[in-house]
């Protein structure tokens, strides 16, 4: 019996942070979602993937060796091929000051960490209408 997955076609994401943890926590959340996930590390290689491939949601720390993520958002909404693709932001950063700054930057939605599970499946399931069916198919 082939997977619910298999059936939709895949979603790609790009997880942009330091934290290997948060890297394989966000892997292990959006891969049974139908959405294959690439990783940076730094702003300059989450400009450097976003140039050269097609992503249908960007996820993006603010505190990043190099480049941080508002510059990093700001550039990517700034760019023709990558200004509708929305942009997470996760970070601890979470004062007001913070949230509008991003907001400022471009980001369509800011989430602070720990994470919470279920803001950030509504934030994924609200850009990627693939991943709200993949979703509902498993909860059946």
């Amino acid at each position: 019996m082939s997977h619910r997955t298999q059936d939709v076609a895949r979603s790609k994401a790009l997880v942009v942070d330091d934290s290997t943890t948060l890297q394989r926590l966000m892997d292990l959340t959006l891969q049974p979602l139908g959405i294959d996930v690439d990783f940076a590390a730094s702003g300059e290689d989450a400009l450097a993937l976003a140039k050269h491939k097609h992503y249908d949601i960007i996820f993006l720390d603010v505190l990043l060796p190099g480049m941080d993520g508002y510059k990093v958002c700001k550039t990517i909404k700034s760019e023709k091929q990558t200004r509708n693709t929305p942009v997470i932001m996760l970070t601890s950063k979470g004062s007001a000051f913070d949230k509008v700054r991003g907001i400022m930057a471009g980001s369509d939605v800011y989430l602070t960490k720990p994470l919470d599970r279920a803001a950030l499946l509504a934030a994924v399931q609200k850009y990627l209408p693939a991943a709200r069916s993949v979703a509902l198919a498993a909860a059946m």
